[in-house]
């Protein structure tokens, strides 16, 4: 099990290039960036209140407000965006057409899965299945036996 681990882990690592020296690296990134704006928000602070003469107070109530509006559009631009991705997926489940969804075998096993639920229903469903194999299989040798 080792070397399987070990083999999806390098397969992984060569398809996103993550490893934890890339992750720590991406952490400090978002340490640094993070600390990089406040900074420049503090330095904006007082180029507005000291230099330009607005006053303290003035301009905090008016960064409060900036941001409190760049928050609120970004909430609903996020909303809309949901709401627009799901759509999209949904409509793009509608237009794919999978014969083997149409199965009544197949309608049976997820209804029973969703009524029953999935950890006491899967065992029954492949023991179903093997069944119904091995009764294909010697239905198929029974008729077949003269050829």
């Amino acid at each position: 099990m080792n070397g399987l681990s070990n083999y999806l882990l390098e397969k992984a690592q060569s398809k996103t290039g993550l490893s934890t020296a890339v992750i720590v690296g991406y952490g400090m990134q978002v340490v640094f960036g993070i600390g990089t704006a406040i900074l420049f928000f503090v330095a904006l602070f007082f180029v507005f209140s000291d230099y330009l003469g607005f006053g303290g107070t003035t301009t905090s109530i008016a960064m409060l407000i900036v941001f409190v509006v760049l928050f609120v559009s970004a909430m609903l631009w996020t909303a809309s965006a949901k709401k627009r991705t799901i759509a999209d997926a949904e409509l793009a489940l509608q237009e794919h057409s999978f014969v083997g969804m149409s199965s009544p075998l197949l309608n049976v096993g997820m209804q029973l899965g969703q009524k029953v639920g999935w950890r006491r229903a899967i065992p029954a469903l492949l023991a179903f299945f093997a069944a119904s194999g091995v009764a294909a299989e010697w239905s198929r040798r029974r008729y077949h036996a003269g050829d």
